[in-house]
């Protein structure tokens, strides 16, 4: 399996479960009239608000590439209706946003195992026209994980990958609202969070090296979410 994008290979520049949870669900997205006016962040503001160093302890952090972005940007994926999940693993932001920032942010899963179990992760921040249309891109995930639950195509970098298993899981208490899921493939877990505060959309991307070669479940760096929700409010 492919991680081209997660381990920088085109460029520098809670545990999740493969058993669905009823409990483990997308909330309940109402967005408020007050939300609906919030002023969308900028390119820069965007940027400003992007993960550094300095945010978190133990990882690396790092700015994609052009030709990384251009990959993302160049995503396919087989059935429109599961674009939005293809969007998210590849590092993309869903829907038609305004400005985008993303960063790689590299890390030990877990200081006491072996030094191959490493996080590699697309933290990417979208910004849209309004709280409404970035509340819309959002259940557009949840509803992707519903139709293709069953597994979807998709191409980046030139190089088709088939995930064989879409599973929704817990999404963590941050931002306005976010949804959870994890991607089955050629055997192995990615895992996705997406949160919502205001018009701004924060997509996180993990894959594990130690999960990539032995196909066994890893836990979702929780911290990079709690950082980078801190930082946005």
């Amino acid at each position: 399996m492919s991680v081209t994008l997660l381990s920088g290979c085109g460029g520098s520049g809670d545990s999740g479960s493969d058993a669905v949870d009823d409990s483990a669900s997308a909330s309940a997205g109402q967005t408020s009239a007050a939300a609906s006016a919030v002023k969308p962040l900028s390119a820069a503001e965007l940027d400003k608000a992007s993960l550094v160093k300095a945010d978190l302890t133990g990882y690396e952090v790092s700015t994609l590439s052009k030709a990384d972005t251009d990959a993302i940007d160049a995503v396919k994926v087989g059935g429109e209706e599961c674009r939005p999940l293809g969007r998210t693993i590849a590092g993309g932001a869903v829907g038609e946003p305004a400005a985008a920032s993303h960063r790689r942010v590299t890390g030990n899963g877990d200081s006491s195992a072996e030094a191959l179990d490493i996080n590699t992760a697309v933290v990417t921040l979208a910004s849209y026209a309004s709280a409404d249309e970035a509340a819309a891109a959002l259940k557009s995930i949840g509803e992707a994980i519903t139709a293709c639950a069953g597994g979807f195509e998709w191409t980046v970098a030139d190089e088709q990958l088939d995930a064989t298993k879409v599973t929704k899981t817990a999404a963590p208490e941050a931002g306005e609202e976010a949804v959870a899921f994890t991607v089955l493939a050629s055997g192995a877990p990615w895992k996705a969070v997406v949160l919502r505060d205001g018009a701004t959309l924060a997509h996180f991307t993990v894959a594990n090296t130690n999960a990539v070669v032995s196909g066994k479940d890893f836990a979702f760096p929780a911290d990079l979410v709690t950082a980078q929700a801190d930082k946005l409010g």
